[in-house]
């Protein structure tokens, strides 16, 4: 298979950054504080069973979508079936089970503390 050249530009991949000088910032510094302080409080509010199984469930629908996006429609069942080893015969469906699976695997090793400092700081190793 050949990869695509559509020549845009790799700052695509970049994540969006606020500026300094925004309007909002300081209102939108807020809110992020505000939103992360209350989904810390959720996720220590939960058993730890039941966070595992919504984490599972949130990833997989992080997948999908971000893979939907990208135009990789990967329903949810085939990535349900690749995480337990059970491709499809068709290639185009097991090339997009296995994209899903290395997603929800890089996610989960992120989630679980794989990285050992701040993404964006350019300390440290990732």
């Amino acid at each position: 298979m050949t990869a695509r050249d559509d020549g845009e530009s790799v700052g695509l991949f970049e994540p969006l950054v606020v500026s300094e000088g925004a309007k909002l910032r300081a209102r939108l510094n807020d809110l992020v504080l505000t939103l992360t302080e209350k989904s810390a409080a959720f996720s220590a509010s939960l058993p730890p069973p039941i966070a595992c199984s919504l984490s599972d469930v949130v990833r997989t629908a992080n997948c999908y979508y971000s893979n939907l996006i990208e135009g990789h429609n990967v329903p949810p069942i085939d990535i349900e079936r690749a995480m337990h080893d059970d491709y499809s015969d068709d290639a185009k469906t097991r090339d997009l089970q296995l994209e899903a699976r290395a997603y929800i695997t890089v996610q989960k090793w992120i989630d679980n503390d794989g990285i050992d400092s701040a993404p964006f700081s350019h300390r440290g190793n990732l």
